[in-house]
């Protein structure tokens, strides 16, 4: 490792030598070029032994510890240089943290990027800026100083201690609502006391009872129309996108052990973490199906009837997923930055708030997988306006499909949904291999194959209702059918979660671009037999694990814990002091840790911001459900997958 150059300059200047020395009054009253209140600052905290040596022992050394083994990152003591609090005639000096308050370039002799850098963190007086340190440097004329000092993250105990009108009008919101279910649910509590029937169901919207019980309630007999497996497909899928978020967030934090991750993420043994993306399609494959499943439940319909309905639909499904999100935008926007501190909590917040302030008419329109998907506010929530394009897009589908069921016959149906399909597979593969720039992660159109591949397996499930599994073979065909069948299906999609992580590890694009455009309705083709087989009782193991009562209640609680997950993770590491130290049972320690809060925050948005709204829609629009019946809620939604309805 090469010597860095002056890099000691720092510490002599300001900090513990200088005072030792005996020479810290001339050293800090002698800089010309800094500001005025600097100067000022600087001379008292050179002449203060103890405030001196919390400044200086607050902030990062360098070298420190693991420099070529850990991340380039070092928080230095965050908390201890908030406690600086020295009130002097005529002012007061605050400690002030910078995660990034120094960063320097180039230190090792064999570095080939040049980008390359370590970022340190500075505890300074908050009186001095970045230009003030730079310019010591520059007015001592330290030869080759490697670095540079930064604003970047800069905080002081007081930075968020602020509260502004849009902080007091989401306190006030959040209040109200507390205040209702609190009122509502005293009222719950005293007609059940005195067994009486509440006269007016909108007094119970907010009864923390009531919709708890709705929240645990678990059905002691399941119908045809209950598809008790979409229970544990929502819970495994929202597990799996909110482990595959936690990893992809690790590079943001500092790490003792960087180059493991390195090492990890590029190993086949992270092939779950890779091909988390494959949740995604499931969500939307079991959002096309209980659309159609539940659409066609009223296909006799006429088309008038079904063109009349659809604005309602529209309005039915904007209502059921955007109170719950407009509370989650609110909070990030607003009072999410007063509820946390740490050394990056700052980027963070400002990420979040940056994106979200700048685009909350996509954000609500769900627009922003396209209109701003490079700038995506809670980049989760891009799954929330394709699925929105989808449902929009979907009358358009199947209303001719209801009409043709009963001229044409279901095979006419399901042989144009196999080429409406096919068509779908073939034009973003492509797209991709003709517009090589294109770089939209979160278009719709690559996903309305798995869309319509649900939407397909729910045709054919609601036509085939009363018909026995397989009813198109014998007995004893459909056993060796069913036998047969299983591994090939599991196999299949092993292979697709592995291939996935094969794939991405190449630089082949064609072979990218083939393998993503094919990977989808792969997987979507093996959803299908899972959910038939598992439907009809003919799913063995399988078919025990997803339906388990306890998925029913988790399973409603999957779109607010999509929601909140991601500020959960990020709340973690943004508060977080120190190093982490990778390893797989720590990323799964932390991962249940995550998953469990999350749950616990949906539970409360659940009852607060979901359940509530759902009560408020039957009574303010309930005359219009007798004549949609694609708009009664059953087991089987939830606002994730909402079928919508």
């Amino acid at each position: 490792m090469a010597k860095a150059k002056g890099a000691g300059t720092y510490l002599d200047l300001l900090l513990y030598k200088n005072y030792v020395l005996g020479d810290a009054n001339s050293v800090c009253s002698n800089f010309t070029s800094v500001s005025e209140r600097c100067l000022e600052q600087l001379e008292i905290v050179c002449n203060n032994p103890t405030l001196l040596m919390t400044i200086f022992d607050a902030s990062s050394k360098f070298p420190y510890s693991g420099l070529g083994y850990g991340s380039k990152t070092d928080y230095g003591n965050f908390d201890q240089c908030l406690s600086v609090d020295h009130k002097y005639e005529g002012g007061r000096i605050l400690g002030e943290y910078c995660a990034m308050g120094l960063v320097i370039v180039d230190i090792l002799a064999n570095v080939s990027d040049p980008n390359d850098y370590y970022k340190l963190a500075v505890c300074r007086p908050n009186g001095c800026s970045a230009d003030d340190y730079n310019a010591i440097i520059n007015q001592l004329g330290v030869q080759d100083f490697p670095g540079i000092f930064t604003d970047t993250a800069c905080q002081t105990v007081e930075t968020y201690s602020t509260f502004t009108a849009l902080d007091i009008v989401t306190l006030t919101i959040f209040a109200v609502i507390l205040l209702l279910m609190g009122l509502s649910t005293i009222y719950d509590v005293y007609l059940y006391l005195n067994q009486l029937k509440c006269p007016i169901p909108l007094l119970l919207a907010f009864s923390v009872l009531t919709n708890g019980r709705k929240l645990l309630h678990i059905p002691k007999r399941s119908s045809k129309e209950q598809i008790e497996t979409f229970n544990g497909l929502r819970v495994v899928s929202m597990m799996w996108i909110v482990i595959g978020h936690e990893m992809a967030m690790i590079p943001f934090i500092s790490i003792n052990n960087v180059h493991r991750v390195n090492d990890w993420q590029n190993h086949m043994y992270a092939f779950y973490i890779a091909s988390a993306q494959l949740a995604v399609d499931t969500f939307f494959f079991m959002s096309g199906f209980l659309l159609a499943f539940q659409y066609l439940k009223g296909k006799t319909r006429s088309l008038k009837e079904q063109i009349l309905s659809v604005p309602y639909m529209i309005v039915h499904r904007y209502l059921r997923l955007t109170p719950a999100l407009l509370m989650t935008y609110l909070l990030i926007i607003s009072i999410l930055v007063h509820l946390g501190s740490g050394p990056t909590w700052p980027l963070f917040i400002d990420e979040f708030n940056e994106q979200c302030r700048n685009h909350w008419l996509p954000f609500f329109l769900y627009i922003q997988n396209y209109y701003n998907y490079n700038d995506v506010c809670l980049v989760p929530t891009w799954y929330l306006s394709a699925d929105m394009q989808m449902f929009l897009a979907s009358p358009l589908v199947l209303i001719p499909l209801s009409l043709q069921l009963k001229k044409r016959g279901l095979k006419i149906v399901m042989a144009e949904l196999f080429a409406f399909n096919l068509f779908w597979t073939i034009l973003p593969l492509v797209i991709k291999l003709v517009f090589r720039d294109y770089e939209n992660g979160y278009d719709t159109h690559s996903r309305l194959i798995n869309y319509f591949t649900g939407v397909m397996l729910g045709v054919f499930m609601r036509s085939t209702i009363d018909k026995s599994f397989l009813y198109m073979v014998n007995e004893e065909n459909r056993r060796v059918i069913n036998f047969i069948t299983w591994p090939i299906i599991l196999v299949s999609m092993l292979a697709i979660v592995l291939g996935k992580q094969a794939v991405d590890m190449t630089s082949n694009y064609v072979a990218i671009s083939v393998f993503y455009s094919l990977m989808r309705p792969a997987w979507c083709i093996g959803l299908s037999w899972i959910v038939y087989s598992c439907h009809y009782g003919h799913g063995g193991f399988v078919n025990w694990i997803l339906s388990r009562p306890m998925f029913q209640v988790i399973g409603r609680l999957t779109y607010c814990t999509f929601l909140l997950h991601v500020l959960v993770i990020s709340y973690y590491q943004g508060t977080s002091r120190t190093r982490w130290y990778f390893s797989d049972y720590n990323a799964i320690y932390q991962f249940w840790g995550h998953y469990i809060v999350s749950l616990i925050l949906a539970t409360f948005w659940t009852l607060a911001f979901e359940s509530p709204l759902v009560v408020l829609e039957k009574q303010l629009l309930g005359c219009t459900t007798k004549t949609t019946t694609e708009a009664k809620p059953t087991q089987n939604e939830n606002p994730v997958t909402i079928a919508s309805g």
